[in-house]
């Protein structure tokens, strides 16, 4: 049961009673308010060695409430980049159901989200938790789809990236927050 409180000036609750002692008081006219949180998290591998944005297993979906209300992403994403030579690297994107709303910085050769330049030709591993928080607008009241995408730097002398796993053997676990902001 979600009990919504609408009103312009402050006030208080007295001897509030909700069955089953549970319930959810919401602020509907404040700007600012989060008014909904999803939460998704994956453990699954997902392994990209080509230069190809490729989807991390990493996504959750939200139905805003109002059309002029925001939505926060809040993105923690567990990654192992490799590659046989002296520079490491890879990047994630962030997209709203088939389109890119946040890119990490690249040059001509891929993104420098996180980037090593190690010394000599020899292999390199760069182990993270890349953390992106962006603050969108979707303009719908329609369900709409955040997911990361990511890539290796360069997929040359085999550079590669591992989503959602880490060197000794474990799959560490990847999470993705969305929460409705009020306009």
């Amino acid at each position: 049961m979600a009990l919504s409180l609408n009103g312009t000036s402050n006030g208080s609750l007295n001897n509030l009673s909700l069955s089953g002692n549970t319930g959810t008081v919401i602020d509907t006219a404040r700007a600012g308010g989060i008014i909904q949180v999803v939460q998704v998290a994956t453990s699954s591998q997902v392994l990209v060695n080509t230069n190809t944005y490729t989807d991390t297993a990493l996504s959750a979906s939200i139905t805003p409430s109002s059309s002029t209300n925001k939505v926060l992403i809040m993105i923690m994403q567990e990654f192992v980049a490799t590659r046989a030579s002296a520079t490491v690297g890879m990047g994630i994107r962030l997209l709203r159901d088939s389109t890119v709303i946040w890119n990490p910085v690249a040059s001509g050769t891929g993104p420098f989200m996180y980037y090593n330049q190690g010394g000599g030709d020899t292999s390199q591993e760069l182990d993270g938790n890349a953390m992106v928080n962006y603050l969108d607008s979707p303009a719908t009241t329609s369900e709409v789809t955040y997911k990361t995408q990511g890539r290796p730097h360069t997929s040359g002398n085999s550079g590669a990236v591992t989503f959602q796993y880490n060197s000794n053997g474990t799959n560490p676990t990847s999470t993705i927050i969305l929460m409705e902001v009020v306009a």
